[in-house]
This record gives C-alpha cells, structure tokens and sequence, in this order.
C-alpha cells in the first residue's frame, strides 16, 4: 500500500479497460488520479464511484484539451508526477487490405496522443520536480502481426518516441523518467471489439494455411487488465527510479514462442 503515496497522475483512455485497471490501481496505492477519456457516460461513472478519480472528457488528438487538462490539473493539484498514455485504437488490415484513412485514425490517436501528451506533461514534471511518463506500446511493436500493421507500425513509432523522450529527459537531468509498456492481448471491450472487426473483413486478407487467426480459430488466451496495472504502479513508484528508456513486455512468452516458416 501507499506506492504512490501523495502523487497526481493522469491517465488518458480510462474509463475502460486497462486504462480504468491502471486508475484502480494507482489510487488504491495512494495517488490523486485525473483520468481522461471520450466516454463521459463511463468516464463520469468511474469517478463518481471511486473517491481520489476526477474525469476531464478529452480527445487525446486535440492540443488546447491537453493544455487545458494539465493547466487544471496542476491548479487543483499543485504538481504533476505521473503521465499514463493508454489511450488508442486498433483496426484490422494487413499490408494490402490496409485501410489509409485508419491508419492516419491510429498515428493521430497512438503516436501523436502520446506526442502530445509528453509535450504537455513535462513541464508540469519539471515543476513539480520530476515525474515518470509511461507510454502502452503493444507487443506489435515487435511481433510482426501482419494482419495489424498500421497498429504495428503505431505501437512501433510509441517504443521509439519513448526512448527519445527518456533521453531528453536525462540528458537534460530533468528527474523524469519515460518508460513503454508493451502488452500481450488482454481481455478488454477494444479486444473484443477487434474479434468482431477481424470477421466481417478475413475473407478479403491474404492469409497462409499456417495463419494464426482465421475465421474459426478458438479465441487467444487473454490476459487481465491488472496484468498491466501492477506494471503500471511499479514505473510510476520510485522503486523503479533507475528505470527509463526500457520496453516491459508482458505477453506470457508471446513473443519469443518457436515458430516454423514454411
């Protein structure tokens, strides 16, 4: 208990999800947590039910909603220390069945969201002196899963972008920390809302005899979204205080499972 004893979070994305498991848990461990989301019906309702969670309804692609996000957040709260950026979408596309128009959906929601958010957050760290930024990447980052490669390359772009901010951060010995997580599938409404998504558009996809989806593949084995939570504690407490710059994969060895390329 009290890992965070005292900080002020935000966490974008949140009434749902891991987002909302990440908000649980951090005010379970003792922050003041502001969570965003464009969900007000589910935003509103997780923040009224939970004392130490206030909602702000916010597109994480627009700029003024992030000034203004942080601006109230550090009136109310006097600092900031910690910046949760969950939010993002997923859509269904492999290299030629890729849609443009959800692709540019994607970059502007998971990688510019995420920009975004590192842009305003800092400053508000600094003043508050220092803080830690965790950004949710995916293991698509890594894996190849061809049948999602604008969220591939997305989540790809949040491992890099982490980095970059980690150093700036260091470099510049601001004391703020910048970390991505990278998770398996875990069992939330966006998941499950891709299964659907997959079976309305697979007969158009390119897909080989040894593919791991298909039309009547038996549902993957998910993870739970405290899976990512607990993580989420660690990097935003000070025991991870030499921690930065790193990828935490939490996928259950789906990453490194053999394979055979026929």
């Amino acid at each position: 208990m009290n890992r965070v004893d005292g900080k002020v979070a935000i966490v974008t994305g949140a009434a749902r999800g891991i987002g909302r498991a990440d908000a649980l848990l951090l005010v379970q461990e003792g922050a003041r947590v502001v969570i965003t989301d464009l969900d007000e019906a589910g935003g509103n309702a997780l923040a009224a039910s939970t004392p130490g969670i206030e909602f702000f309804k916010q597109d994480v692609r627009d700029e003024a909603r992030w000034e203004t996000l942080v601006k109230d957040t550090m009136e109310r709260y006097g600092r900031l220390d910690i910046l949760v950026n969950n939010a993002g979408v997923i859509h269904v596309g492999d290299p030629l069945t890729s849609d443009r128009d959800e692709w540019r959906h994607m970059f502007e929601v998971n990688v510019e969201g995420t920009m975004l958010g590192c842009k305003h957050a800092i400053p508000a760290m600094i003043t508050s002196g220092g803080g830690s930024i965790i950004n949710m990447s995916s293991i698509a980052a890594k894996s190849g899963l061809y049948f999602f490669t604008g969220y591939c390359a997305s989540k790809g772009a949040i491992a890099s972008y982490t980095k970059a901010v980690a150093v700036y951060c260091a470099q510049n010995r601001l004391n703020i920390r910048c970390n991505s997580i990278h998770p398996g599938g875990i069992d939330t409404p966006m998941n499950a809302g891709i299964e659907q998504e997959f079976s309305s558009r697979i007969s158009g996809m390119r897909l080989p005899a040894q593919s791991p989806v298909a039309a009547d593949a038996p549902k993957m084995r998910y993870g739970e979204p405290n899976d990512i939570a607990y993580a989420v504690v660690y990097l935003a407490s000070d025991e991870s205080k030499f921690m930065s710059g790193s990828e935490l994969y939490i996928e259950n060895t789906s990453t490194i499972t053999a394979a055979v390329v026929a």
